[in-house]
C-alpha cells in the first residue's frame, strides 16, 4: 500500500523487505526527502516516489514522557558516579 503520509523528519519507516531507514531531512520546496540508512549510507528520493513507496512507520522519532523519565534518571546516575569520583579526588 502506498504511503500517503508526508515525510515525517527524525521518524523511522520500514519497507516491505523489513529495510530500514530514518528520515533526516524533508524539504518540501525541493520535494526532496533524505533518508539515512542503518548502514549509515544515505539516500535523497523524490517526493513523487516516496508517496509510491510501500512504508510503515515503526518510530515517530518523537519523545515519549516516559523516554524523557529514562533520560532524567541516567543523567541523575551520571551525576552521581561524578559525586563520587569527586569524592575520591578529595581524599
Amino acid at each position: 500500500m502506498p504511503m500517503h503520509e508526508e515525510p515525517q523528519v527524525g521518524a523511522t519507516y520500514q519497507n516491505p523487505e523489513g529495510r530500514t531507514f530514518k528520515v533526516t531531512a524533508f524539504d518540501e520546496d525541493e520535494t526532496t526527502v533524505q533518508v539515512e540508512y542503518a548502514d549509515a549510507s544515505v539516500e535523497i528520493l523524490d517526493l513523487d516516489n516516496w508517496y509510491d513507496m510501500d512504508l510503515e512507520m515503526i518510530d515517530d522519532g518523537e519523545e515519549t514522557d516516559e523516554d524523557e523519565e529514562l533520560e532524567d534518571e541516567e543523567e541523575e546516575d551520571d551525576d552521581d558516579l561524578d559525586d563520587d569520583d569527586a569524592d575520591e579526588d578529595e581524599q
